[in-house]
């Protein structure tokens, strides 16, 4: 566009540059004041205004005030015209916000200078703002990563044509995918290489999908789909589909990586009104999917509404239990299979909600886990484990207690400091205090735990390995943990009976034990049956039902001495 508004009170001069514009082929409008310019302005667009300083009503300055204030027109150029050629005159115009200064009067070849400076100079302006525009549009609606569509994208692509307000489209899935335990692979291989998965999986998802529907990323390791479906079925489909995709090996940085997925989807219209819920849905389908354990996938339901509604409250809740002491320590004995005594505790985490009652430590500890305070709950776990059995050791000395870590914990800087105040509070002797970590813990970042496990045996502590046999430690590993103690999951315990291959799992755990100089505990034991079979393995104690459930403090302190009273002879502990 290269129209031009002149605005000039002396009419021979406006006619004049108005014939002069015309004939250069510019599209131009004449106005008599500055008041009579903002009328033109208002009506229309120009790319350049050429104004007279001194004119009635509105002069040039008090016109340029107006343009300079206003957000359509502060960036309009304009060339100032005056019969005054003082310095200090073309200064104050500059200082308004003039782009040049002609002074009357002035040759036909200098007005078309300036006004071609001042358009070339709009042009490149307007150019670099159109890249900017679309550098803008490039970042929010492409994920610069994996070069797929971004979550803004997405809820376009939901809003517009072919999205949920089209009424020729049918039923749409969403499908919302994480990859399970990502963390894990920035911790051990670096962001690098969390990068290039991330990257991988996005490749790939566009290989599987092909034309049956469009992919996103949403944010960190979660992906979407949205793609059109004949019913649940298909969705269904679709979501397995994807699912096993996954189950494949990925080259990730020259090496072969199995990438574990989880998927959450939901339809629309039959499970959501719009493109918020829909998203919002399909993400809570995915987050119940991953609480499962993961490489799961789930379509939404209405209950998981509730349930996710309920998650958060309890997260909510878990900041206040400590300090309203809902939290409640309590003990399973740990039998000696040799002679029957009560040999210690394993320390087990209760909590008494004021409105749901007790709450399974399955529920809340992973959401403690998820916001942090797990390691304050845990600290707080530590130091009533450590003062109960310093006052237990009054009646059934010799006792140990074992007090379970959680993976987040265990890397806690802070660790050594709390089970060293913990023990100093209570007066508790280090060597009567287990931790427990599980295999999983362990192995997150092995020489880590190596390190942080020779600190804690330095202090006199003895450590033990939680549900060995569910994870994935190598023996050399197990070798370098200094353990005293390996405790085999009742998962193989349950069915030690009837399988031949958990008792063979269970054999080779204690043979393995023995051969590194670790004492066994079994867990879940109730019945008989399954005592006097790890009794003849070479199990060294046990705990379960069939001895006792977990008790409160109080129980254990009615208890205790009919213990110590029914088992005479030396004590044994494990």
């Amino acid at each position: 566009m290269r129209r031009i508004l002149v605005v000039e009170d002396d009419l021979a001069i406006r006619n004049n540059i108005m014939a002069l514009l015309r004939l250069e082929g510019y599209d131009a409008d004449a106005a008599g004041d500055g008041v009579e310019a903002l009328a033109y302005l208002r009506a229309g667009n120009y790319s350049l205004v050429i104004s007279d300083v001194m004119m009635p009503r509105m002069d040039g300055h008090q016109l340029l005030r107006q343009l300079r204030s206003q957000a359509a027109t502060e960036q309009l150029p304009v060339i100032l015209l005056t019969a005054l050629a003082e310095k200090n005159d073309q200064r104050h115009g500059m200082n308004l916000g003039a782009d040049d200064y002609l002074t009357k009067p002035f040759q036909r070849e200098e007005l078309f200078k300036a006004i071609e400076a001042r358009l070339g100079r709009l042009a490149q302006q307007q150019a670099e703002a159109q890249r900017l525009q679309g550098e803008a549009h490039r970042l929010r609606y492409l994920d610069q990563l994996t070069g797929l569509g971004s979550r803004m994208a997405l809820l376009e692509a939901l809003s517009g044509q072919g999205g949920l307000g089209d009424p020729a489209v049918g039923p749409l899935v969403l499908l919302v995918l994480g990859v399970d335990h990502f963390s894990r692979i920035n911790d051990s291989l670096g962001y690098q290489a969390g990068d290039a998965a991330l990257r991988e999986c996005g490749q790939r998802l566009e290989q599987v999908l092909g034309e049956q529907g469009r992919a996103y990323r949403l944010i960190g390791p979660n992906f979407a789909v949205l793609a059109q479906v004949s019913g649940r079925e298909q969705a269904q489909a679709l979501a397995q589909q994807l699912h096993e995709a996954w189950l494949q090996p990925m080259g990730v940085l020259g090496e072969e990586m199995f990438i574990p997925l989880s998927i959450g989807y939901c339809l629309y219209p039959a499970d959501a009104d719009d493109a918020q819920q829909l998203l919002g849905r399909a993400e809570v389908a995915l987050h119940q999917a991953q609480g499962l354990g993961g490489s799961q996938v789930l379509a939404y339901s209405a209950q998981m509404n509730a349930e996710a509604g309920e998650r958060l409250r309890l997260n909510n809740d878990l900041f206040r239990a400590l300090e309203r002491h809902e939290f409640e320590v309590y003990y399973q004995p740990q039998v000696s299979l040799a002679d029957g005594r009560v040999a210690g505790f394993e320390a087990l985490l209760r909590w008494n909600h004021p409105r749901l009652g007790r709450v399974s430590p399955l529920r809340f500890i992973p959401l403690a886990e998820e916001n942090g305070q797990i390691i304050s709950i845990g600290c707080w776990v530590l130091a009533e484990a450590c003062q109960r059995l310093a006052e237990w050791q009054r009646m059934a000395p010799g006792l140990r207690v074992a007090v379970n870590l959680s993976a987040r914990q265990f890397a806690s800087p802070a660790l050594l400091h709390s089970i060293e105040a913990a023990l100093d509070f209570s007066g508790l002797s280090p060597a009567q205090l287990e931790v427990e970590i599980t295999e999983g813990t362990a192995m997150i970042d092995a020489e880590r735990t190596v390190d942080t496990l020779r600190r804690l045996k330095d202090l006199g502590i003895k450590l033990a390995l939680d549900d060995f046999g569910t994870g994935y430690s190598s023996l050399s590993y197990l070798k370098r943990f200094p353990l005293d103690v390996l405790k085999i999951d009742q998962s193989f315990v349950r069915n030690i009976l009837s399988s031949d291959g958990d008792r063979a799992i269970t054999q080779a755990v204690i043979s393995l034990a023995r051969s590194f100089g670790m004492a066994v505990i079994a867990e879940g034991v109730e019945t008989e049956a399954q005592k006097q079979l790890l009794q003849q393995m070479g199990c060294d104690a046990y705990q379960g039902y069939l001895f006792s459930p977990p008790l409160s403090a109080l129980e254990v302190v009615q208890q205790i001495g009919g213990w110590q009273a029914a088992c005479k002879g030396d004590h044994h502990v494990v």
